[in-house]
């Protein structure tokens, strides 16, 4: 984990000039992180999903050795990247499907949730708030990733809904808010206007703590696009340019 990153040669000198430049600017040092798949989509990655799934239904003995050798190189990572300054650390982990849990909360909460305590537990001991980006269904869940020290979520709308996300995370972590990317390409102006009016009014609080975001990929159309953009700035009210 010192020399080897996934595609290539680490480079803590090029990160630690990272931090400290953007702390010279005023911002956060937000670490690079751990790669998109840090943990769980790892484990599945080294055993395909299939083996895995069977692994945790089975209660494969080996698999906890496998857990500790994934957890130990993101915990060597993590180390580095607080004791060279970093500010916030971000994390990506696609723990969902589409509709459900791929193994169902218990086993998640078997498997998977005391690695994320004992990784999160070092930032959370040094005040340093972890982002976490999620994609799929994890309704189930949020709490628990709360309680692993989780400070800033990004889940997707459509994968878990606004009631249930209006039920079980506002007011209680941050979220960076995705909104409905599979909407996009085929709504219509008016469609997508309110949608995102729908989000931010059922997720918003004066206190702060929400952050939207809108992935839009080619084959969304030029003029959804520009509604998207005019919508989030009338909602969100950016500051006017200097």
């Amino acid at each position: 984990p010192m020399t080897q990153d996934v595609f290539g040669p680490r480079d803590w000198a090029a990160v630690a000039r990272g931090l400290a430049e953007a702390r010279s600017r005023g911002e956060v040092a937000g670490g690079g992180g751990l790669q998109h798949g840090f943990m769980y989509m790892r484990l599945f990655y080294l055993r395909r999903f299939e083996n895995l799934m069977v692994d945790m239904a089975g209660g494969e003995p080996r698999l906890e050795r496998l857990i500790a050798m994934v957890e130990g190189y993101n915990t060597a990572v993590i180390d580095r990247y607080l004791d060279l300054g970093a500010e916030v650390i971000g994390f990506g982990d696609d723990l969902g499907l589409q509709q459900i849990l791929p193994m169902g909360p218990e086993r998640w909460r078997r498997w998977i949730k005391p690695s994320y305590e004992r990784m999160f537990r070092r930032c959370r001991d040094r005040d340093v708030p972890v982002r976490l980006h999620t994609d799929g269904h994890i309704v189930e869940i949020i709490p628990d990733l709360i309680e692993t020290g989780v400070r800033l979520l990004n889940p997707q709308i459509r994968a878990n809904g606004l009631e249930p996300l209006v039920r079980v995370a506002k007011g209680k972590v941050a979220l960076h808010q995705d909104l409905d990317r599979q909407l996009f390409p085929v709504a219509t102006p008016s469609q997508i206007e309110d949608h995102i009016r729908e989000v931010f009014e059922g997720l918003y609080l004066p206190a702060g703590g929400l952050m939207l975001v809108a992935e839009c990929e080619p084959d969304v159309p030029l003029e959804n696009v520009e509604v998207i953009c005019r919508t989030l700035e009338a909602l969100c009210r950016p500051p006017a340019e200097a």
